[in-house]
């Protein structure tokens, strides 16, 4: 396709961009070049085609790019941010159970609310579970020793609230010492919170 193609089908898509040399967006999911087990259990969800969002915002997030991205509710964010997490993760040595221990994770996810963390959860271990990568919610309203023990047996994705993070951080059940890798869903929302120190104290 031609630049003069490629601009054509962002606008069908209302895919707007800021930024140099962004990569093309997706046509199909085939062309992600993702593993079998991620595209299967894509098909297996029945997500036939990716959304705007996620054509181009996985398309950048390959790359290991950093990316703001904005798109209404329900417009598949989440997908369009854990594709590209998960692929880099698989890049990653294992966190082993027992030598490893206090260490990782690789990624951090933090949400506003722990009903949204709890949301990107499920999203997540649809995925994880299959790529034998493992996910702790770090959020309120679950016992904080709980969620000390499962950290502390080795992790390598984090899904927070940014209150309860720095608590666990403070805390000792957790180091960011291999994170390499950090999502803000809804980073205004947080703001809007009154978030912004928490966030600013976790980065």
């Amino acid at each position: 396709m031609t630049e003069r193609d490629w601009r054509i089908f962002r606008e069908d898509y209302n895919i707007a961009i800021k930024g140099g040399r962004i990569p093309n967006p997706l046509r199909s999911w085939a062309e992600a070049g993702l593993n079998k087990s991620i595209l299967d259990i894509i098909d297996g969800c029945g997500y036939k085609e990716p959304t705007p969002i996620q054509r181009q915002a996985i398309t950048i997030g390959l790359q290991n790019r950093d990316i703001i991205g904005v798109a209404e509710t329900g417009s598949g964010k989440t997908l369009a941010f854990l594709i590209p997490l998960l692929v880099w993760i698989t890049s990653l040595p294992k966190i082993e159970r027992q030598e490893d221990i206090d260490q990782g994770p690789y990624a951090i996810i933090m949400a506003p609310t722990r009903e949204l963390a709890q949301q990107i959860e499920e999203e997540t271990i649809k995925f994880a579970a299959a790529l034998d990568i493992r996910t702790v919610a770090v959020i309120g309203g679950i016992s904080r020793e709980d969620q000390g023990f499962k950290l502390r047996l080795g992790v390598e994705i984090v899904i927070a609230t940014p209150g309860r993070l720095i608590d666990v951080l403070e805390n000792r059940y957790l180091v960011l010492s291999r994170c390499t890798y950090i999502v803000l869903d809804e980073a205004d929302r947080m703001i809007d919170m009154g978030f912004e120190p928490d966030i600013q104290k976790i980065l």
